[in-house]
Parts: structure tokens; C-alpha cells; sequence
């Protein structure tokens, strides 16, 4: 079982760009903090258009369930944020820039790289100061925290979650590899050596006596980037970030993570599966190139043991424990706050019954749709 760490406790959807609308007037007040129609819909909408990049107009329609429910949420959400942020101010909770650095560079080191990071960022409509400003939230929120009767998890705890989600641990084989990809195929290289040659100048003699100097080329790159990495094994990750040309790996040292068996071509795991920990193997030759490969670990098929998950289940319970404490807390202050929905298009009431209209409205729509084959048979 992978036990993935939430980048931030207070923030769902957060990785947004503030933006300017022409909307006007206001939205929610909370106590006393006023959030204006522009501020509400121009995070709103750039969240949803990430959320719902893929479906159709229909579904992405301001009055499509899918969208009401997801409003619904986003409400309930910037409420509890809002809140929160209140309650870190009333205390005078701050965090450093230091601190906030620091924070940062973890979740590199946990997403593998800083590149990753700016994808992620750009995927989600982000900025680098938005993000920096999740991060002071986060970690004052976690202050907060400390100050809060946040259960302690143990081993006990630990052990019943275990006892209660063993098909979660029962894993299959798996090698936990790298690798440095070096193309060496002489068709993937006269592939890209016809599509440069755009205005078709080349004949097909030119061609292949350039297929030929390229895969020699290749080839030598090949050995000298083997016999680098066989004489310092530690540099593997390095030399795969700069000449592996398997450009997703390499911006991770050329990490794979752990493989099971039907996930690659078989001779990359025939060779995987075999090799020994903490060697190198010889270029495994597939359809895309050749391969060096590293292996850093094995771990067998079956149950993994107690031992070796207990501090991963202990990490992800004390994370759902303060998750909870921080949502228990934040009911305790909305129950004693004013909430003002200025906007009645926001009020959670009024959503939902725009949920429930569209829920009978698709409920009419699907009565009213008979099969094609079946209103022919009624015509005869």
C-alpha cells in the first residue's frame, strides 16, 4: 500500500491564479471579511475549468449537477479556509520565510523534482506566489494544530489498521528500478531523420547513410555512458538526468519506482526481475532503445509485513487524525461565526435544490430516451 502525503491540510483545491472579472458587488461575508463576486468566481472558475477540462458543454453547464455539486463544495470550502485563516490571525500564528522554503523543498524531494513542481503548477493555472502563499497557510495551520488536542496515533492504532486492511498490503513482485535510455533503433532514428527532412531533399541513399551515422553515434554514447556508470554506481541518477532520452524518467534521475510484472515490455523486466540489487545492468535491447538498468531493491510477492509498513500507517492515520481535528475545530467556529450569502446563488440551500432540479431533470431525460431499435418496433 503507497501512502501518498497531502501537500496541504487546509487546501483542497487551492493551487489557484487569482485573476480580475468584470463581475461586481459581493459574494459571502464572514464576520467581518467581505469576499467579492470577482475574488469567488474567478477562483471558482479557473479550479473548474482544471476539474472539468475533459467532459462536454453539457456536463461543464453552470446548472449540471456535476458542476452544482462541486459549487456546493467549493462554498463549503473557501468557508472553512476563511475561517481558519481568522483563527491564525486572532493568535498571531506566523510563519518564516525560512520555514516556507524549507516546506517547499520537501514536497520537491517528494514529487522528485523542481521541473515537477512548476508542471504541476502550470497544469492547476498556478503561480509561484500563490503557491508560496498555500505553503505560509499550511504551515501556520499545523501550528494551530499543535495548540489543538490532536490524538496520538500508536503503534496500537497502527497494528488495528493493519489487522483490518491486510488486502492493501498483499502485494505482487516488485523491483524497484531505474534506467538510462539511449536510442539506438536504426527505425525510430530514420523516423525522425525523415520527418526533419520536411521539403523531402534527402534520397533514400542519404537517408540510410545518415541512419548509419546516427546509430554508430548513439551506440558509442551508449558504452560511454555504461562504462561512467559502472565505474561510480552513485552517479547513476546523474548520468541519467543528462542523457537519458527518456525525457519523464530522467528529470528524476531516470526512476521508475517499483515495477510488477505486464507493466513493461519483457525484455526490460526479464532482465529487471533477474538482476541483482545495487548492480548495472548490460544495454537491454526493446523497441525504443537500449536500456541500462539499475535495480535498487526487490521485495517478494505476498503480504508485506507489520514491521515494514507500520511508521507508512502510522504517518497516514496521524495525517487523517489532524485533518479531522482541524475540520472539528473549524464546524466549533462557523456554529459561533456569521455567514452572510450576499450572492444567493451561493447559499448551500439554493444549491441544493438547483442539485435536486438537475437530478430530475436528467432522471426525465433518460425516461424520454428509448432505445432506436426499440421505437421501431413500436412504428410497426
Amino acid at each position: 500500500m503507497k501512502f501518498i502525503k497531502v501537500l496541504t491540510l487546509m487546501l483542497a483545491a487551492t493551487l489557484v491564479l487569482s485573476g480580475c472579472t468584470k463581475l461586481s458587488g459581493s459574494a459571502i461575508k464572514i464576520n467581518d471579511k467581505v469576499i467579492t463576486k470577482s475574488e469567488f468566481y474567478s477562483d471558482f472558475n479557473k479550479v473548474k475549468n482544471v476539474q472539468f477540462k475533459n467532459l462536454s458543454d453539457e456536463l461543464k453547464a453552470d446548472d449540471s449537477y456535476l458542476v452544482l455539486v462541486f459549487k456546493s463544495k467549493y462554498v463549503n470550502d473557501l468557508i472553512f479556509r476563511e475561517l481558519i485563516n481568522q483563527e491564525l490571525d486572532k493568535r498571531n500564528i506566523q510563519a518564516s520565510d525560512d520555514e516556507v522554503n524549507a516546506k517547499k523543498q520537501e514536497i520537491i524531494e517528494q514529487i522528485g523534482s523542481e521541473e515537477k513542481l512548476k508542471e504541476i503548477l502550470k497544469e492547476n493555472g498556478a503561480s509561484e506566489e500563490r503557491l508560496q502563499k498555500d505553503l505560509r497557510n499550511e504551515i501556520r495551520t499545523l501550528k494551530l494544530l499543535e495548540q489543538l488536542n490532536v490524538p496520538k496515533i500508536t503503534d496500537k492504532d497502527a497494528q488495528k489498521f493493519y489487522n483490518d486492511n491486510k488486502k492493501q498490503f498483499d502485494m505482487p513482485e516488485r523491483v524497484l528500478v531505474a534506467h538510462i535510455l539511449i536510442d539506438t533503433n536504426p527505425d525510430n532514428i530514420k523516423r525522425k531523420i525523415v520527418d526533419a527532412d520536411k521539403n523531402a531533399k534527402l534520397s533514400n541513399e542519404e537517408i540510410n547513410k545518415k541512419v548509419d551515422e546516427e546509430v554508430a553515434k548513439q551506440k558509442a554514447l551508449l558504452q560511454k555512458v555504461l562504462k561512467e556508470a559502472k565505474a561510480n554506481p552513485k552517479n547513476f541518477a546523474q548520468l541519467a538526468k543528462e542523457y537519458s532520452q527518456d525525457e519523464q524518467s530522467a528529470k528524476n534521475g531516470g526512476k521508475l519506482g517499483y515495477i510488477i510484472r505486464g507493466q513493461f515490455v519483457p525484455e526490460f523486466e526479464k532482465v529487471a526481475f533477474s538482476q541483482k540489487v545495487g548492480t548495472i545492468s548490460e544495454p537491454v535491447k526493446t523497441q525504443f532503445g537500449e536500456h541500462i538498468i539499475m535495480v535498487d531493491d526487490k521485495a517478494q510477492k505476498g503480504l508485506q509485513p507489520f514491521s515494514k509498513v507500520k511508521e507508512d500507517i502510522k504517518g497516514y492515520l496521524d495525517q487523517q487524525s489532524k485533518i479531522a481535528t482541524l475540520q472539528k475545530f473549524a464546524q466549533g467556529l462557523r456554529d459561533k461565526s456569521s455567514i452572510e450569502f450576499i450572492d444567493e446563488s451561493l447559499n448551500p440551500v439554493n444549491i441544493q435544490r438547483g442539485i435536486e432540479e438537475a437530478m430530475k431533470k436528467q432522471s426525465g431525460e433518460t425516461k424520454n430516451k428509448e432505445p432506436k431499435d426499440l421505437k421501431k418496433i413500436k412504428n410497426k
